[in-house]
């Protein structure tokens, strides 16, 4: 097989947590992906180290749990890194801050319980954004026949998933925002429809895709990442 590894750019990711176990388990999952290449650099409560780093990050991972002032630090981070994707990892119980961060520009969020496909699925639905010259390049490398880079090709291998055609563009700009981790509520907020019409869409979403939930999509979303939606 033709290795075109070297033609994938690595995806550098920050990780700015003071909890040991937030990031070096993240540093584990993400490093692990066979289909990107992930570089993670975890900065343990010094948002000043990353400020000050000579090359911005692809991606940056901000523990909400443990950043007192969220906004302050986003504000920073947007100011040093404007073109770094920033992904807010937050628990179910910090809502109404999740909801300021996300209206302050955060690209992505990421709830702790979440398992690590649907990690894998918000990071990996930035990767075009972050990274575009990467698409190209994996896309081209696909219609010479030689495959996509990082995902090992067996002929007895079953076929990939696809997402079906019946989905209509509302439906699957919705399935792009629910990769990048939003809710219903901000999905309404971003487009500027009521939540009953987002959960119209998502009822609709499951049915075309063959799904029972948000986080199965998700899911799904990993294993037919090759594929635009």
């Amino acid at each position: 097989m033709t290795d075109t590894s070297a033609a994938m750019p690595t995806l550098t990711i920050a990780i700015l947590s003071s909890q040991c176990l937030v990031w070096v388990g993240l540093q584990k999952i993400l490093e692990g992906s066979a289909t990107v290449p992930m570089v993670v650099h975890p900065y343990p409560g010094r948002t000043s180290d990353l400020l000050c780093a000579q090359s911005q990050p692809d991606v940056v991972i901000l523990d909400l749990e443990v950043e007192r002032d969220a906004l302050s630090t986003l504000k920073q981070i947007r100011e040093a890194a404007p073109i770094s994707k920033i992904v807010l990892l937050c628990g179910l119980a910090d809502q109404d801050r999740t909801r300021e961060a996300f209206a302050a520009g955060v690209d992505g969020i990421i709830l702790k319980v979440q398992p690590p496909e649907v990690v894998l699925a918000v990071i990996e639905a930035l990767y075009a954004a972050a990274k575009p010259q990467a698409a190209m390049e994996r896309d081209s490398a696909e219609k010479m026949g030689s495959g996509p880079a990082f995902t090992k090709q067996v002929e007895s291998d079953p076929p990939q998933p696809a997402w079906p055609e019946a989905l209509t563009e509302r439906e699957r700009e919705i399935i792009r925002l629910v990769g990048q981790g939003l809710s219903n509520k901000d999905i309404a907020y971003k487009l500027s429809i009521s939540d009953s019409t987002v959960r119209h869409h998502m009822t609709s979403i499951f049915d075309k895709v063959g799904v029972p939930n948000r986080q199965k999509l998700l899911v799904h979303a990993h294993h037919v990442r090759a594929t635009p939606v």
